[in-house]
């Protein structure tokens, strides 16, 4: 993961491949990094087009040309992150080298987003996101989505934009500084208030604002405006894979934020850290799961009527059992 290494420590790494190679990773001149498309473009455009559609969609049916890459392909398990030296290897494996300009295409939003978001943390020069969904749209599928090579193809050697990165330690001290910065709350407003919980806590992080926006359209629609006296604004979703889904349609909309790269997750599973609006309805479920209670469920489908339940406890932590149930049947004991 990325947050397990020291992020100057990625970044030294980086500039040293940087410099033996002499590949460029800023953005081309004269065009934003980061930007969504409303309508289809022309295809001679891109260097590159990444369709995100699960592979085995992808290789049935895609842009003439076309790599695959999901982001199951790339997250692991439970969307862990994966290590740098794997992601870059993948990347170089989809004939990627950093400089080039690319396509990035698919039906689902999330996933589509996800992997525009993570190529522009890479440091990829330049990319285009297609805004809206491939199956069935104008965009013609004329050719056959071809897998990346267990070989790589290229060494991937745009500099990481590591400034857009924060640690967990890094947003720690910066909430307890003088000037704490704008915080923005990516998630669904039930989340936010802790309504509805995907970790061991609910909630926000302390002073978050709850920002949810499903796409660039409703962000420039929004109007917003954020303070500046603590720098750029952090930015969060539930964890990795969302969160920058999320940074690639802050970036953009033209909010040249930071991201929490593990999110809400990382963040409410350690119990030391503050949070407002703290919920915690899993440890309540879990008291109410200790609670015996016979359903009225079954009473109603037998036609019974639950006077008594007699438990007896044994010996030698046996524990307890049913011994009996009386029941009234047609007013008669």
């Amino acid at each position: 993961m990325l947050r397990t290494g020291h992020r100057e420590r990625l970044s030294a790494i980086l500039s040293l491949l940087l410099l033996a190679t002499g590949a460029r990773g800023d953005a081309l001149a004269g065009e934003p990094p980061l930007v969504f498309l409303s309508t289809v473009p022309e295809m001679e455009r891109f260097d590159r087009v990444l369709d995100t559609r699960a592979v085995g969609l992808c290789s049935k049916s895609s842009v003439a040309g076309a790599r695959c890459l999901s982001p199951g392909e790339i997250l692991g398990p439970h969307r862990r992150f994966p290590s740098i030296s794997g992601l870059l290897w993948l990347l170089g494996s989809a004939g990627l080298n950093g400089g080039e300009r690319v396509l990035v295409i698919g039906d689902d939003r999330t996933s589509r987003d996800f992997v525009a978001g993570l190529l522009y943390l890479t440091g990829q020069a330049q990319v285009a996101v297609l805004d809206e969904r491939i199956t069935g749209g104008r965009l013609s599928l004329s050719g056959r989505g071809q897998l990346h090579s267990s070989l790589r193809e290229r060494v991937y050697t745009a500099p990481i934009r590591a400034d857009r990165i924060l640690l967990r330690s890094e947003l720690l001290r910066l909430l307890r500084s003088a000037t704490p910065p704008v915080l923005l709350d990516g998630r669904s407003e039930a989340e936010y208030w802790g309504a509805r919980v995907r970790g061991s806590r609910g909630g926000h992080l302390p002073g978050a604002q709850n920002f949810a926006v499903s796409s660039v359209r409703e962000l420039a629609a929004s109007g917003v405006e954020f303070p500046r006296q603590g720098g750029d604004p952090v930015a969060y979703a539930h964890d990795s894979y969302e969160g920058l889904a999320y940074l690639a349609r802050l970036v953009a909309g033209g909010i040249n934020t930071r991201l929490y790269l593990e999110g809400w997750s990382g963040w409410a599973s350690d119990g030391s850290l503050p949070i407002d609006s703290a919920s915690y309805p899993e440890a309540e479920a879990k008291d109410k799961r200790s609670t015996v209670s016979l359903p009225d469920a079954i009473a109603e489908d037998n036609g019974l009527s639950v006077t008594t339940l007699l438990v007896a406890a044994g010996g030698f932590g046996l524990g307890g059992f049913l011994l009996g149930r009386l029941t009234v049947r047609g007013g008669s004991v």
